[in-house]
C-alpha cells in the first residue's frame, strides 16, 4: 500500500541573533517542526488543512539512534498530531493512538514497531491530550 504524501516545509529553528552557544542550546533542546504546505486528503476522508505546524512523532531525544521523530514516524505522527489537536470532536484519545499504530504499520511494514509507540504514546501522550483539551484547540477552517 502506497501512501500520497503531503507537502512539507520545515519551519525555522528560532535561533536568529543568538549567540552561538545559545544557538547549541536552542538545537539541542528543539524538535524540528514542519508545516503543511497544501490541504492534504489522506485515505480518501481525512484533511489534514494547509498551514497546520506538527513536530513528528514525539520521541525521546535518546531513542532517536533507533526511531527518528522525522524519519518513518513523521506521517504517522502528523496524522496523531492532528488527531490530538482538533480531533476531540471525532475520536477519542483511545481511538487517535491506534490509528496511530495502524498507520505505522502501514508505514514501516512491521509489527513490534507500531505497538512499542502505542504503548509510549498511551502511556506518555495523556499530558499533550490533557493541553490540548484544556487549551479548547479548533480548527479555524
Amino acid at each position: 500500500m502506497s501512501i500520497e504524501m503531503p507537502i512539507l516545509r520545515p519551519v525555522p529553528i528560532p535561533t536568529k541573533g543568538l549567540g552561538f552557544w545559545q544557538r547549541i542550546k536552542v538545537w539541542r533542546r528543539t524538535t524540528r517542526k514542519w508545516e503543511v504546505m497544501e490541504d492534504w486528503h489522506y485515505n480518501g476522508f481525512d484533511l489534514i488543512p494547509k498551514g497546520f505546524i506538527f513536530d513528528g512523532a514525539s520521541i525521546p531525544r535518546c531513542l532517536w539512534w533507533f526511531l527518528s521523530p522525522v524519519g518513518l514516524l513523521l506521517i504517522p505522527g502528523l496524522i496523531h498530531d492532528f488527531d490530538y489537536r482538533y480531533g476531540k470532536d471525532l475520536v477519542d484519545r483511545l481511538v487517535a493512538d491506534k490509528t496511530f499504530r495502524g498507520e505505522i504499520r502501514i508505514v514501516t511494514g512491521t509489527t513490534i514497531i507500531p505497538w512499542i509507540a502505542y504503548f509510549a504514546v498511551r502511556i506518555g501522550g495523556w499530558k499533550a491530550w490533557k493541553e490540548h483539551r484544556k487549551n479548547d484547540t479548533k480548527l479555524d477552517t
